[in-house]
């Protein structure tokens, strides 16, 4: 490393115009919205004309509109006017769907590049204008989380990313809304939602469990109870959640998580009341899930029938949302498809989006293809014959829940809701450690007669935790993989998926019961911590390209790991306390990570720099809070530095790099003031994610949720962040001197000012970052 400042470089970061701060002020941003930009001379004849797929009856019933699959939408997606399939989904038209069809149909046959141009130019409004960024009220900028965050700068930065909401909540916008005088996409709400941000310009259901948490951590409890609000009234009008608020996702779900946020909001907030609508509709959805996902299974271990799950959606065209790559993905095989395998490739593709992991090697007969080309590796999707480990945890999860919440209402209330869903199917005797986070075990309550919802709903917890424990728990692996019924036999594939069970509190008696075998489980989350430089809850440890693989680590897989561990914590409430948290290769449990060490993919030096694996605040804890620790520290240190290298500042506290610095990680553009990724690289702090079909978004919803809740559960652990690439100086009164967050003093010259405007610096604090080339890492 450098042992000087560049001087110049260090006053110019100081002098550097701060925008960004604490404090709250509402000013809608503008809504950008997308011009067509063909890539072809305007003369070309759009592809695929004559080719469309069928009628799909599941996006308005089948009728012809601009965002179904048909002709109109395959001739403009397929023109390649826009680089983002869902711009054009987005669009609402400028008349009615009659008119907008009219207009069409007067192209003719053989249309070109240039006519699909300008009759979108002059047919369709701007994108993301049927929702509104709207003011928060009853903001409260200093939430009772920020009490807990012992470090200056984490504190500030934390009280940043609390007052982002504001950029992602909406209402929809009734002065655009159609109502028979346009066609539009969107599924208009009652009540207010949170987008995650970027292309995502309207609410999603699996990302709005994470972003109910950053809610309840941020106290706004109207905006948590408006997003559950609107997820009822999905259920009402369609029996289940859809993937999005948008009309073309309503052939598929995500992750079914409502019960799950209906669960934290009531624990937090006390507030009982909202089950009186919630329940029977939560259990409507469960209903929907049974009805469509699930089938019984043999077990070839044990010879018992299993009530399972998995994603299936029926579809047999592209994707309005990604068209163009899909259809792609399907006419490009070779040898050519029939029709027969294309509508069977297109509803792989779909059931990928349903499962929220679109798309990883976990789903991949063959994932190892081509990274620079997701498509031969997404020929090989076998989704509907996985039962995924996550989905059975949490589908357990959900119904064990739900039975403490009807038990909840019951001794609130004293009555019951009748159930909106019969079942003569009954349980077996498998003993299973289960716990849940409303207090009730699984073996008492106080509604269990054998007609009551309770009582039904741990029935299928019960069934759907044996097949976690039957299907997917490998006790010679010490860990939880998905179950191919292809092959009849369990993946090999290590990822997060497999720390859901402990989540939903279904542990293996022997991990329960035994510490060395609770220590061999998270024996290559050890590994991995010590291995790469990022958030060790890598999507996956395979380098495919695919948006769900190495090296993208992903909030959502940070919460549930930690929850993991803090289950493991219940369980050994006297763990040792390790004198090194990390192991070598050899130490973990036999093929537990599915690859030899010589098949992982390498940590760069260059992108470590002065980032330390292990912090000073997890050593003397027991091993599963110290696991913890380090897993929180990892991941803000993520969110925090690529927020801080792409333009992030705190007023009075933190200087802004210069601006000459701020791309080296090739995730700035002109403009920003800090932003918040989607997803992270597990080998650069300072980088975002990659890969996939689209690029890297911002925003970002879960995002934010994740780093509010890791800051209010662990925050008083927090060492001051470490950029690898860029050292934080604290500068002291005077200016002349420099102290690294390590402890080196470095020598300056001259006063450097300190303004505490925004309330977030003492008069005796003000860090600096500067920037060290990759290149000159030692």
């Amino acid at each position: 490393m450098r042992s000087i400042i560049i001087l110049s470089a260090l006053h110019c970061a100081i002098a550097q115009n701060i925008t960004q701060t604490s404090s709250i002020s509402f000013s809608a941003t503008p809504v950008s919205t997308t011009v067509p930009s063909p890539t072809v001379p305007l003369d070309t004849p759009v592809p695929g004309q004559g080719d469309y797929p069928p009628v799909q009856y599941l996006c308005e019933d089948g009728t012809n509109t601009t965002y179904c699959p048909g002709i109109l939408l395959q001739d403009v997606q397929l023109a390649g006017i826009f680089p983002d399939s869902k711009t054009f989904v987005d669009k609402p038209t400028n008349g009615t769907l009659n008119d907008t069809l009219a207009a069409f149909n007067a192209l003719g046959s053989n249309v070109t590049v240039g006519q699909i141009e300008t009759f979108v130019e002059s047919n369709f409004k701007g994108e993301g204008l049927d929702l509104e960024q709207i003011s928060i009220e009853g903001f409260n900028q200093n939430p009772a989380i920020l009490d807990n965050i012992s470090d200056p700068i984490y504190k500030a930065w934390t009280s940043i990313v609390n007052s982002y909401w504001t950029l992602l909540i909406r209402e929809t916008n009734q002065s655009s809304l159609c109502n028979g005088t346009c066609d539009s996409s969107l599924i208009p709400l009652n009540h207010t939602v949170v987008v995650p941000g970027g292309r995502y310009r309207e609410i999603y259901y699996w990302d709005s469990r994470w972003i109910i948490e950053g809610l309840l951590k941020s106290e706004l409890f109207d905006y948590a109870w408006n997003l559950l609000q609107n997820m009822m009234d999905f259920i009402d009008i369609y029996g289940y959640i859809p993937n999005g608020g948008r009309k073309y996702y309503v052939n598929r779900s995500q992750p079914p998580m409502f019960i799950q946020m209906l669960d934290a909001y009531v624990k937090v907030t006390g507030n009982t009341t909202i089950l009186d609508r919630a329940l029977p509709l939560a259990s409507a959805e469960m209903q929907w899930w049974s009805n469509n996902r699930t089938f019984n299974y043999t077990s070839p271990f044990t010879g018992r029938t299993l009530l399972v799950a998995h994603y299936a959606v029926n579809n047999s065209a592209p994707r309005p949302e990604g068209y163009v790559e899909d259809y792609e993905t399907v006419t490009g095989s070779s040898p050519a498809l029939n029709e027969s395998a294309k509508a069977e490739l297109y509803s792989e593709l779909a059931t990928g989006a349903e499962s929220g992991w679109d798309y990883s090697s976990r789903w991949c007969k063959q994932p190892l293809q081509n990274v620079s080309d997701n498509n031969p590796a997404l020929r090989t999707l076998n989704i509907k014959a996985i039962i995924p480990v996550d989905l059975l945890s949490l589908l357990s999860g959900d119904h064990l829940l739900l039975a403490n919440l009807y038990d909840l209402y019951s001794n609130t209330t004293g009555s019951s809701i009748p159930t909106t869903s019969n079942s003569t199917q009954t349980g077996n005797s498998t003993e299973i450690v289960q716990t849940n986070s409303t207090g009730t075990s699984s073996s008492g309550n106080s509604s269990s007669s054998n007609s009551s919802p309770a009582f039904y709903h741990r029935q299928q917890a019960q069934l759907f935790s044996d097949a976690v424990l039957d299907l997917c728990w490998d006790p010679a692996k010490a860990w939880f993989y998905d179950f191919n019924t292809t092959s009849n036999s369990r993946s090999n594939v290590y990822s997060p998926a497999g720390a859901w069970p402990l989540w939903q509190n279904i542990t293996p008696n022997e991990i329960a019961n035994n510490e060395t075998e609770a220590l061999r489980f998270v024996s290559g989350a050890r590994f991995l911590l010590g291995k790469y430089s990022g958030i060790p809850s890598v999507a996956s440890l395979l380098y495919t390209g695919l948006n769900w693989d190495f090296p993208n680590s992903w909030p959502p897989h940070l919460h549930t790991t930690i929850k993991a561990f803090e289950t493991l914590g219940r369980h050994h409430p006297n763990a040792t306390v390790l004198s090194n948290l990390t192991i070598p290769f050899s130490q973990v449990a036999s093929s537990q990570l599915g690859l030899q060490e010589s098949e992982l993919q390498p940590q760069p030096q260059s992108t470590i720099g002065n980032v330390s694996l292990q912090t000073q605040e997890a050593q003397g804890k027991p091993w599963p809070l110290a696991l913890s620790i380090e897993y929180a520290n990892r991941y803000l240190g993520a969110a925090f530095c690529s927020w801080y290298s792409t333009g992030g500042a705190i007023e009075g506290l933190l200087t802004q790099l210069p601006l000459s610095e701020l791309n080296a990680t090739g995730t700035y553009t002109a403009g920003q003031s800090g932003v918040m990724f989607e997803k992270f690289n597990a080998t650069d702090t300072d980088a975002a994610g990659g890969g996939g079909e689209y690029t890297v978004q911002v925003g970002f919803g879960w995002t934010n949720g994740v780093v509010l809740w890791a800051a209010g559960e662990y925050g008083q652990y927090l060492p001051a962040p470490t950029c690898p690439m860029i050292p934080i100086i604290e500068v002291t009164n005077n200016g002349n001197s420099s102290v690294y967050s390590n402890g080196t003093t470095t020598n300056g010259t001259g006063a450097i000012g300190n303004d505490t405007g925004s309330g977030n610096a003492t008069s005796s604090l003000l860090f600096a970052g500067y920037r060290i080339p990759r290149e000159e890492w030692k």
